[in-house]
């Protein structure tokens, strides 16, 4: 089977066919609408004899659309065989040749067409002249004025059916506007060759009339003035629309797109199938919509190691090394026997209970407007008021430790849980390639002091005096206080307070 065949079978097998029943019936209703005009519609003697026999007219006519039939098909397949194979096989292609190949097949298209006018013209052209030079004159001015409206025409039409295919070939990227003529060339271009052309034929009827070359008679190029006007409008207007449509698509593809993004969808991309800075617009769009992607993604797992308030806050200014005095409050929990469960179980069971032990944690102290500062193997540091205020920090720490106990009673693995409000240094720590958003001051010692305590209370959760007398009356009537003692590494006495024991009420709630 030869490479034409081969093409010819791939091209009525898919979706081409109507491709190329479009294009081809664009230019056939082209070049018969041209004859049409020619012998009927222009007082020209000559055009009377020359059709004297109608039959040879008609079937020079039918030779010629068979002609030109065939010599158009081959043109397209020979052209389009790779973006054929391509489609068949992509990774067998390169994708550049392909990117290219197919953002001109309206180019492409439109230059089969003019040559296959070109041909059609010059063999009218050599017939009429036989009979009569003028005559042959007027057929070649009319049929190159109707070419080139049937060859734009061909072109809109392409650049808008080739969509599907350029929408698959530049799916990843897209970064040159030169594929395409530019915008502004395109709407002029159509323009001037859909309306301006059918209007300069009528100032040519007219100088020909003057000229003496049709009849005497002033109205006899009526009907031929009117055809032209008729013309100019329709296809002005279907030039007009194809043109707007080329534009107007990708704008309406783009804002549906922005819609969605604002609506809260994140996978938003657009098909590229333009070749002039449309392209480029769409192919930007995608380019922005994966870096915000990413961005969001980065973010996503920032704040997962970081908390998503220090996360933001990294984001929306550049972080320097350094601190500021806050007042916050510090919740420390510390697993008991850590050490023992581990030398009794695998680590696998022990990571899988210490991350099932820590999602009660992260879930409690998120509720309660805290963020996770750090995991210290078994421990874990949660900060209430820094780095974004919170009203009331102290209260809403006192109430997370509560929640906590319940939380974590009937679990495997226990917990003691200190709280302590107080001033602190909040900031960034470390070094200039390598910080990290900490907490430093006395309540987060004092926090760490109440959790070895707390593990051998009742309760196992423990606050001192100073703490409590800072949240609001509701907490407070929640703890009851204990006896004061020498904290280690202190030298001065804590009173210490618990939370009392649960009514049935608290338990309702809770």
């Amino acid at each position: 089977m030869s490479r034409v065949m081969r093409g010819l079978f791939w091209l009525m097998s898919t979706s081409w066919p109507i491709y190329a029943a479009i294009v081809l019936g664009t230019n056939i209703v082209g070049a018969v609408a041209i004859m049409t005009f020619v012998v009927y519609f222009l007082p020209m003697p000559e055009i009377r004899e020359f059709t004297t026999n109608f039959d040879n007219l008609l079937g020079l006519g039918f030779a010629f659309v068979i002609f030109a039939v065939i010599v158009g098909m081959a043109a397209t397949i020979l052209l389009f065989r790779p973006v054929w194979d391509w489609q068949r096989n992509p990774d067998n292609h390169d994708p550049n040749m392909v990117r290219n190949l197919v953002m001109r097949i309206p180019i492409y298209q439109a230059a089969v067409a003019a040559l296959v006018w070109l041909i059609g013209i010059g063999i009218t052209v050599a017939i009429t002249s036989a009979s009569d030079a003028t005559l042959g004159l007027v057929v070649a001015v009319a049929s190159i004025l109707a070419g080139m409206v049937v060859v734009l025409i061909t072109y809109l039409q392409a650049e808008r059916m080739v969509r599907p295919v350029a929408a698959t070939a530049l799916a990843r990227r897209f970064e040159d506007s030169t594929l395409e003529p530019p915008i502004k060339q395109r709407l002029y271009l159509s323009w001037i060759m859909s309306t301006g052309v059918p209007l300069l034929g009528i100032v040519l009827v007219f100088l020909a009339q003057v000229g003496g070359i049709f009849t005497d008679d002033a109205n006899a190029i009526l009907p031929a003035v009117i055809a032209l006007t008729l013309t100019a409008l329709g296809t002005g207007a279907m030039a007009t629309a194809y043109s707007t449509m080329s534009v107007v698509d990708p704008i309406y593809e783009l804002q549906d797109a922005i819609n969605r993004v604002r609506r809260g969808e994140r996978h938003v991309e657009v098909d590229i199938y333009d070749g002039s800075e449309l392209g480029v617009l769409q192919a930007g769009f995608n380019e922005m919509m994966r870096g915000l992607h990413e961005r969001q993604r980065l973010r996503d797992l920032f704040g997962r190691y970081v908390g998503d308030e220090v996360a933001q806050r990294a984001m929306d200014e550049r972080p320097e090394l350094g601190g500021e005095d806050r007042k916050v409050a510090v919740l420390f929990i510390d697993v008991i026997g850590s050490t023992t469960f581990a030398v009794n179980n695998t680590p696998e069971r022990v990571v899988e209970e210490l991350n099932n032990f820590f999602e009660h944690v992260v879930e409690v102290v998120h509720r309660n407007k805290g963020i996770i500062n750090k995991f210290q193997g078994d421990a874990a540091l949660a900060i209430f008021g820094a780095p974004l205020n919170v009203y009331d920090s102290t209260s809403l720490a006192l109430q997370a430790a509560r929640e906590l106990r319940h939380e974590l009673r009937n679990m495997e693995l226990q917990a003691g849980i200190g709280v302590a409000a107080g001033h602190v240094v909040a900031g960034h720590i470390g070094g200039l390639d390598r910080f990290e958003y900490t907490v430093i001051g006395d309540a987060v010692n004092e926090a760490a002091r109440l959790t070895e305590l707390a593990k051998d209370t009742p309760g196992r959760v423990l606050t001192n005096a100073s703490t409590l007398k800072n949240a609001n009356e509701t907490e407070q009537a929640r703890w009851t206080f204990m006896k004061s003692i020498e904290l280690r590494g202190r030298r001065r006495m804590t009173q210490l307070a618990r939370p009392i024991r649960a009514t049935l009420a608290d338990r309702a709630e809770l």
